[in-house]
């Protein structure tokens, strides 16, 4: 199933805009671009930036984008003015304050910077936080930075943790993730750490706005030592996750058809249930 399919529920109707941002680790920067992409095939512009840092794109092979506008060029001009519309889809702009100092990088907006930026038939993605390509976190006191205007919370783990001993190899901030998951250094890392990770006011969606939708996104299933039964299993005991909604992910997939494999049915209960999502989609 194709991302934008399973989020449907999440995302708004015709004729209104949406924030979107992206939290944790194990491929945010897959899910912001694999989106963004899926999105403007639907005809909706997409805006692609960060409130941190992210690799620039034009370095990087794969990253489906129209064009890079930096802040710095034209200061508190829109970046929806300076790229010329499509007529075969929606437009996919990368905005990014400045070049980073770090090589190949481009430094995040401020949030405030994205406030009166949504416009009708767009979307605005947004990577909200760092982890320097390790499989799983838990936030610093200054993270994750999400603007207050996202309806959207997108929190990723990376499952080729699982089995993996708790330590700076697959955990950014360990000293962190140890105490809100559960989980002592050198421990081997499983479901129920994740589950916890999710569900912890300090955890994975810590600072999400009041009233947004949260999604946790499994990604790495492809890389997952568990079959995608026992996957789904283990979750199914692990109690609240703290999200609305569970998909079990390969977002890395070339084949936007195959980066969802299938939804977590957990207990009643155990999800928060957001309104908007009565009619969640089925994943086989």
């Amino acid at each position: 199933m194709r991302l934008t399919d399973a989020l449907r529920p999440c995302l708004p109707g015709s004729g209104l805009g949406c924030v979107i941002a992206l939290v944790g680790a194990g491929g945010k920067t897959s899910a912001l671009f694999g989106l963004g992409e899926e999105l403007a095939w639907t005809g909706r512009d997409v805006l692609l930036t960060t409130t941190t840092h992210i690799f620039d794109p034009r370095l990087e092979q794969g990253r489906a984008f129209d064009q890079v506008v930096l802040d710095e060029a034209c200061p508190g001009a829109s970046p929806w003015d300076q790229v010329p519309p499509r007529k075969d889809r929606g437009r996919r702009i990368v905005f990014a304050s400045r070049e980073a100092r770090g090589p190949g990088k481009l430094r995040g907006v401020e949030p405030g910077r994205l406030e009166g930026l949504s416009r009708p038939e767009t979307f605005i993605l947004v990577e909200a936080d760092g982890a320097r390509g390790r499989s799983i976190k838990a936030p610093g006191p200054h993270e994750p930075v999400i603007p207050a205007t996202a309806g959207l919370v997108l929190g990723l783990a990376g499952l080729d943790c699982l089995g993996q001993p708790m330590d700076g190899a697959s955990v950014h901030r360990p000293e962190r993730f140890g105490p809100v998951a559960g989980c002592a250094p050198g421990d081997s890392i499983q479901p129920e750490h994740l589950a916890a990770l999710a569900r912890s006011p300090q955890g994975l969606f810590k600072g999400a706005p009041a009233g947004c939708i949260r999604v946790l996104l499994l990604n790495k299933a492809d890389r997952c030592g568990l079959a995608l039964e026992e996957l789904r299993a283990r979750f199914r005991t692990c109690g609240p996750c703290g999200a609305d909604l569970i998909l079990v992910c390969a977002l890395g997939d070339p084949d936007p058809a195959k980066r969802v494999l299938a939804r977590v049915e957990l207990p009643e209960g155990a999800v928060i249930a957001h309104p908007a999502l009565g009619g969640t989609p089925t994943c086989p």
